[in-house]
Order: structure tokens, then C-alpha cells, then sequence
């Protein structure tokens, strides 16, 4: 029938997709919890109180010291190691994940080789090389032929293989006969299989039927369960994007160091010209420097309006962080349960695959606080230092 092939090639598509990401042999699940997150973003560096104390954490006591040369990674390197530890709790099975690739994925295909349906198309790499009606017709054929492996070999396969074919066919029939009742469908079904005076099959549910269900449930658990961790792992990946919109708002607000800018060259090219001499007609040097030191006097003004704005922005970044975190924790604790099925594993597999890309993503985040941080750090660091030379001269 249409709609089961379609369920069939998504089937096939998503064990494809997830054999692409997880792992065979070093499976994450023992490695996930161990690290306390809101402990780490905790942990982050606080962000200078003004400008002064930027600067003195660049510069240390030389005040002219290159910001390109300033080496801010004492102050850092005690969180940059908590950091680190975090990441070995994961890193051996972040590194296991790419060798293992191949092998999950022969693990997916060989799954789904074992259905009966597959298996009777030829299997997988031979479905591959079909034409969507190539692999029609073998599905019929493969479906008729289970059918009649089911029914111990009574009736007709030819006539199942045509009712198939006319179920991918003929939409208005494959309706009619989705609305009979099951008796109805099975007389249908005898008919097509010239058997109509067999006797109808044994009413209740199996025990194949049983753990079908069983199965269907147990898929649909650890499915869920993969939802909900993905789910988390786009938000996660998502946070630092809006912040960064944040913060492009915060250097580009209105007084802006680049509006500074145009002001004061404007003002100096006001500034009368005098005599230099060999040098030729020039701004006058007494209103040229008080020009400038009013530069770096807003300059400066700007950078500790700038760094109050950012350091109340680290905080709320932090509390995102966490909040994401405590998201994590909280689908971590109700996570892990027993697999009976080899659907439900593989897809299990998939889950703390992506679970332990939330934990690597969170320990991203962790070095995101620290480079924010510096970053802001030396921008407010600079034009204290430009204000504090331009005082001095």
C-alpha cells in the first residue's frame, strides 16, 4: 500500500540519518551527568568594575604596553582550566564518535535488512539502485510474498502481489478499503487470494502482535525522549545568537564611539590653522590636543557606559546559560531506561548521541562567558588607556 511504502522509505531515511551520528563501541551514556554546568558558568570570571580596573587587568602596571601584546591569560587561566577538566570528563567518547561512524552505520543497515519486507526486496543496497517504480513492484511482490509466508503457504501469491499493485494504484480502493471492518477486509483479501471458502484467521492478539505493540511503545518512548533532548540542543545553540544582537545594539547605540568620531574631526577641522613653519599651515597645536583629550574623555565615558551595559548582559547570558542547563539536568534524570528492542536501542544510541552534544555545546558555552569577558575587557581597557596617556601629555 502507498502509505506504507512512504512510512518504509522514511524509515529506511532516518536510520540512514541516524547511523550517520552515533556510536558503536564507546557509547556516551556512561560518561553523561558527571559535570555540574551551573557550578562551571558560575565559576566565569566577573567583568571589571570600570575601566580602571579593565585596564590594570591588560596592562597590569605599564600603562603603555601594546594592547596587542598584553597577555590577559593569567586572569583567565584558572577558569580556562576548570573548563578543560569538563571537557576530558567527555572527551573520549567525543573522539570515539567519528571512528565509529562506519560501523553504526552497518549496524542501522544490517537492522533493516533483517526485516522481512527488505529482505525480500533484495536489501537495502539493492533497494538503493531502484527507480521509485522498481521499488513499487518489488515491494508489492515482497509484500504479497510475506503475506503468503504468514498464511503457511494457502491461496494465491499472484493474486496478493495484484491487490497490492492496485492498492499503490488506485487510490479510491485503497480508501474503500481502509473504511471496511475487518471482517469485511478479509473476505476482500481471500478473494484476491482465490481462496474465498478459507477459514477466517484466529481472532485475539498474538504473541507476535504483543510484542509489536510492545515495541511500537518502547520506539515511541525513546523517540520522545529524542525530541525533547534535541529540542534542548537547538536552544542551547541558539542562545549566543541572540545575544550577539544584544551586544551589536550596545556598540551601536546612540553617543557611539564611531559617532564620537565623526564629531571630533569635524571640530578639528574647524580648528584654525597656524604657522608650522617648515611644516606649513597646521591646526593649532593647543586646540588640536584639548580636541583630542575631549575625544578620549568621551571615549572613556562611552566605554564605562558600554561595559556597565555588557557586564548586566554577562549576567543575563550566565542565566540563560544555566537555564538551558537545569533543562538538561532535568531530561538527563528521567533519560535512561531499558531497551528491549533493536529499533528502540538504535534510536536510544541516537538520543545520548545528542545528549552528549548538549554537554559539549554547554562546555562551548563556558569558554563563550570567558572570551565575551575578554573581549570586553581590552575594549574598555584600550580607551582607558588612551584617555590615561592623553592626560599625561
Amino acid at each position: 500500500m502507498k502509505p506504507t511504502l512512504t512510512k518504509l522509505n522514511l524509515a529506511l531515511l532516518a536510520f540512514m540519518a541516524l547511523a550517520a551520528v552515533l556510536l558503536a563501541e564507546q557509547r556516551p551514556q556512561a560518561v553523561l551527568g558527571k559535570i555540574n554546568f551551573a557550578a562551571l558558568f558560575d565559576a566565569a570570571p566577573a567583568m571589571p568594575a570600570n575601566t580602571a580596573e579593565a585596564a590594570k587587568r591588560t596592562y597590569g602596571t605599564d600603562v603603555n604596553l601594546s594592547l596587542q601584546t598584553a597577555d590577559l591569560s593569567p586572569f583567565y587561566e584558572p577558569f580556562n582550566k576548570r573548563v578543560a577538566a569538563a571537557r576530558n570528563v567527555i572527551q573520549e567518547a567525543l573522539d570515539a564518535r567519528p571512528a565509529n561512524q562506519e560501523a553504526l552505520q552497518q549496524r542501522a543497515m544490517a537492522q533493516a535488512n533483517d526485516s522481512a519486507i527488505i529482505s525480500r526486496m533484495g536489501g537495502i543496497d539493492k533497494i538503493s539502485e531502484m527507480s521509485e517504480e522498481e521499488m513499487q513492484q518489488a515491494a508489492a511482490q515482497a509484500i504479497g510474498s510475506y503475506q503468503q509466508s504468514l498464511s503457511g503457504g494457502r491461496g494465491n501469491p499472484s493474486g496478493m502481489q495484484a491487490m497490492m499493485e492496485r492498492m499503490m494504484k488506485d487510490p479510491a480502493y485503497q480508501e474503500r478499503f481502509e473504511k471496511m471492518s475487518k471482517k469485511e477486509q478479509e473476505a476482500e483479501l481471500r478473494k484476491y487470494m482465490g481462496n474465498a471458502q478459507a477459514p477466517a484467521p484466529p481472532t485475539g492478539e498474538t504473541a507476535a502482535e504483543r510484542q509489536a505493540k510492545q515495541a511500537v511503545a518502547e520506539t515511541g518512548s525513546v523517540l520522545a525522549k529524542h525530541n525533547d533532548v534535541a529540542a534542548i540542543l537547538q536552544r542551547i545553540l541558539s542562545i549566543d545568537a541572540e545575544f550577539a544582537k544584544k551586544d551589536q545594539a550596545i556598540t551601536t547605540g546612540a553617543g557611539s564611539h564611531e559617532q564620537i568620531a565623526q564629531q571630533t574631526r569635524s571640530k578639528i577641522a574647524k580648528i584654525p590653522l597656524v604657522d608650522g613653519g617648515e611644516a606649513g599651515p597646521m591646526p593649532d597645536p593647543a586646540k588640536l590636543k584639548a580636541a583630542r583629550l575631549e575625544h578620549a574623555t568621551l571615549d572613556r565615558s562611552r566605554a564605562a557606559s558600554e561595559l556597565q551595559q555588557r557586564t548586566a548582559l554577562y549576567a543575563e547570558r550566565k542565566a540563560k546559560y544555566k537555564e538551558a542547563a537545569a533543562s538538561y539536568a532535568a531530561w538527563l534524570k528521567q533519560y535512561v531506561g531499558p531497551i528491549n528492542n533493536a529499533t528502540a536501542d538504535l534510536l536510544n544510541d541516537a538520543t545520548a548521541d545528542t545528549a552528549l552534544r548538549c554537554e559539549e555545546a554547554l562546555i562551548n558555552l563556558a569558554e563563550n562567558l570567558r572570551m565575551y569577558n575578554e573581549e570586553a575587557t581590552r575594549d574598555a581597557a584600550q580607551y582607558e588607556q588612551t584617555y590615561q596617556i592623553g592626560i599625561r601629555e
